[in-house]
């Protein structure tokens, strides 16, 4: 990795935690001291403050090193709808194997109507699907130059965890009742699945879609703070990752093959 790519990167990491801990250390400062409550106007102002803290720093920041020329085309990129209908298909299969996993288990419990899932998809994209405007557009990429997509996943998981952690203290977010490292295990299966898709369609769209999805359908299907539970749905989105690396991998080696057999007839 070039010296101004390690530097973009660094910069990136720190303003992201910068504006986010900021943000949502004011928020558990003034609610431990009964000042504020999360469910007030300035309450989920700073939350989503924090939580715009990825997108936010991904776009000053490659405004700064000059790799976008704007917002418009920043705002493109993130809403590029149109991608190949597998690409879509993709989402679905990692989407249903999160919740499909644990409900075969007896893992997940319902707890509000679907529709009202669907309903919210919209404002999951602002309240947490943005994101991958940091995790999955800069921060996977960029370390997979550097160290490699294994490893770049599971350094881009524990970044994403611990970005989470101020969550874990503010009474009335989802968090606040989680065990962290239950948590941080689903976050690990999520990276690998947000990794294989981008890796898969080079589109955010898709990573800001699945992500949105997982958010939105949470409050529907509610999975069981259970070790085994969460220790298999992850073992079973790395294991439909891989599978999915591997045939693409197969069918890059197969055009590979075809070029390389035109060569020699033409020769």
């Amino acid at each position: 990795m070039k010296k101004s790519s390690t530097k973009l990167l660094l910069q990136y990491i720190l303003w992201t935690f910068l504006i986010t801990y900021c943000s949502w250390g004011i928020l558990i400062l003034a609610s431990q001291m009964g000042r504020l409550e999360l469910r007030t106007p300035l309450g989920m102002l700073l939350l989503t403050i924090g939580g715009s803290g990825p997108p936010l720093a991904a776009y000053f920041i490659l405004r700064h090193y000059r790799k976008i020329s704007g917002f418009k085309p920043f705002i493109k990129e993130a809403f590029a709808v149109k991608q190949p209908l597998m690409a879509y298909i993709i989402v679905f299969i990692f989407t249903t194997a999160y919740f499909g996993i644990p409900a075969l288990l007896g893992g997940s419990t319902s707890n509000s109507p679907i529709y009202m899932a669907v309903l919210s998809i919209p404002i999951m994209i602002i309240g947490g699907g943005l994101e991958e405007l940091g995790w999955r557009y800069i921060l996977q990429p960029m370390l997979e130059k550097k160290i490699g997509f294994f490893r770049a996943v599971l350094v881009t998981s524990v970044i994403w965890a611990v970005w989470h952690i101020p969550l874990f203290f503010i009474k009335g977010t989802s968090q606040y009742n989680w065990n962290f490292g239950l948590f941080t295990l689903m976050v690990i299966g999520l990276s690998f699945a947000l990794a294989v898709i981008y890796r898969l369609s080079k589109s955010i769209w898709l990573c800001i879609l699945f992500h949105s999805l997982i958010n939105a359908f949470s409050a529907s299907w509610v999975m069981d703070e259970r070790l085994f539970i969460k220790l298999v749905t992850t073992i079973g989105i790395i294991t439909i990752a891989l599978v999915l690396l591997f045939i693409q991998r197969g069918k890059a080696k197969h055009i590979l093959d075809i070029m390389e057999n035109t060569k020699k007839v033409m020769r």
